[in-house]
């Protein structure tokens, strides 16, 4: 089970994280500056204290060092230590790191007297991080007001997202007008266009499963109400010899309609599987099991394998037979071609059309309008490709499968 989680935490805490790093970063940046220039100021200052050390000392001044500062000298005056170090002599003027210590050397030209000023390693790291700390102590307060900042903008800029998610909670289950979210920022614009292409999808199935049930229940009607008049009469013994035969029409009909209908229903739902099967001898099936006077003609073929669900294949077949038979004039032909392709004509009166829409039928007509739409659908679901010619006297339907090498017809 997949853990919920909060879109503002997460990125609450990246933009924490990343502004903790750019700091971190940033001071640490800073810190190597500090210690660099430091360094030379440090340095500057040894020079400073070297050449006032020489000046003063020239001058007969008291130069002893008292108390432990971080900071020596060394005088050297005709050869004698005057003030002693705890470093080494050095043998060259400039700066040095001996033991320790960092020592700058300076030699007078004209007197030839030697002065060594030394600082501790340890008080110059010491002055070091105590500046360093300083940095840190100013820079923290920026750093938790750029993270509370951060916190604020996230949490303003994901506000149109919690109200259109507040908005979506307190719909209607019932409601499907389109949802309107004009606040939102462009990257979560496709969420509400793409709910509402899902609504418009569901009001046109809701409507069409509407539509549905009131023709079926219109339909449905008719045979209904013959049955009962008929079993009616029967039961009261008014009824002619004929009426158990009208009665059994009546039922007849209403269970072809019934028929159709879960047809409807399991082609809507898509429900075959998809094959492949033999095209000739299903087609063969389909005329024998129909009971109706067709020619077919097999174009000399053995086989038509076709990768399409047999039961989807009799389904097409059988309607379109029923559908050629019910209004049609004569004269029906199942033709196999190459392709491999099956058509199913007959002979039609001038003026007839095809009626696709669903309970869509001829004036007059005894079927229920079914027949088309349960081929359209069931030939969608299998990817068979349907194409309906009618001229002056003969309708055609022929269907196009797929062309898979593997089932190719031989």
């Amino acid at each position: 089970m997949t853990r919920p989680w909060s879109l503002r935490g997460r990125l609450v805490r990246r933009v924490v994280l990343g502004a903790s790093l750019s700091w971190l970063v940033g001071v640490g940046l800073a810190a190597l500056v500090i210690a660099h220039e430091m360094s030379e100021l440090m340095d500057d200052t040894l020079a400073g204290s070297a050449r006032l050390t020489l000046a003063l000392y020239q001058g007969g001044a008291d130069m002893a060092m008292g108390g432990d500062t971080g900071q020596a000298l060394r005088i050297i005056a005709e050869g004698n230590e005057v003030i002693a170090a705890p470093w080494p002599p050095l043998d060259a003027d400039g700066g040095h790191d001996v033991e320790g210590w960092r020592v700058l050397r300076l030699t007078d030209a004209e007197s030839g007297i030697i002065v060594e000023a030394g600082q501790r390693d340890e008080w110059r790291r010491d002055e070091l991080l105590e500046s360093i700390g300083w940095l840190v102590a100013l820079m923290l307060p920026v750093l938790l007001g750029a993270l509370v900042a951060a916190r604020g903008s996230v949490t303003g800029a994901l506000r149109p997202a919690t109200r259109f998610a507040q908005m979506l909670r307190s719909r209607s289950a019932r409601d499907l007008s389109p949802v309107a979210a004009p606040d939102l920022p462009s990257e979560l614009t496709p969420i509400p266009q793409a709910l509402n292409g899902y609504l418009d999808d569901i009001r046109a199935m809701i409507e069409i499963e509407r539509q549905f049930a009131t023709n079926a229940a219109h339909e449905l009607r008719t045979p209904i109400a013959a049955a009962s008049g008929q079993a009616q009469l029967i039961a009261a013994g008014l009824a002619d010899r004929n009426a158990a035969g009208r009665l059994a029409a009546a039922l007849a009909r209403m269970g072809r309609l019934v028929e159709r209908l879960l047809q409807l229903s399991r082609a809507e739902g898509g429900a075959a599987g998809r094959g492949p099967c033999d095209l000739v001898r299903v087609a063969r099936m389909v005329i024998a099991d129909s009971g109706l006077s067709a020619r077919f003609d097999d174009a000399e073929m053995i086989s038509a394998p076709v990768a399409v669900d047999p039961d989807a294949l009799a389904l097409i077949l059988t309607n379109l037979l029923r559908n050629a038979a019910e209004h049609g004039t004569g004269d029906l032909r199942v033709t196999l071609a190459p392709g491999p392709t099956i058509s199913v004509s007959n002979a039609v009166q001038p003026g007839a059309v095809f009626r696709h829409g669903t309970f869509e039928k001829s004036p007059g007509s005894h079927g229920a309008g079914l027949g088309l739409a349960i081929v359209a659908r069931v030939a969608e679901t299998q990817g068979i490709t349907l194409d309906h010619v009618m001229n002056l006297h003969r309708a055609t339907v022929t269907l196009r499968f797929a062309n898979d090498p593997s089932a190719g017809s031989r």
